[in-house]
């Protein structure tokens, strides 16, 4: 698969995730998690859906226990999200939750990967 072809069918594969996401989304209570449904899965479900089709099943496996830690590190950043943004104001609360699900992430990436080797 070329570069247009494999970008090209990103945008469609995406957009329909999304589009599908969306509509769980919209159905979704309470509409807080409404935007987790609407961007995290449909991204992940698009990106690896394109990598079965140009790299293989192994490729995509191995993407997808990649996505894991991250997922992971997302769950973190929300849980701290709620209590930090209150207290610290929006932009250094959201500070502290990014850089939580960054550290959170990279802790376990390293467990799993590295540490356990």
């Amino acid at each position: 698969m070329n570069d247009v072809g494999a970008l090209a069918g990103r945008a469609v594969v995406g957009g329909t995730f999304v589009v599908a996401f969306s509509l769980i989304a919209a159905v979704v209570t309470p509409k807080a998690f409404s935007g987790l449904f609407a961007a995290a899965p449909s991204v992940a479900l698009a990106s690896l859906s394109i990598t079965i089709v140009s790299k293989g099943v192994r490729s995509a496996h191995a993407d997808a226990a990649g996505m894991v830690p991250g997922a992971i590190g997302m769950v973190g950043c929300c849980i701290l999200a709620v209590v930090a943004i209150p207290r610290l104001r929006t932009l250094r609360g959201s500070a502290a939750a990014w850089a939580a699900w960054g550290a959170v992430a990279m802790g376990v990436y390293w467990a799993v990967f590295v540490g356990a080797r």
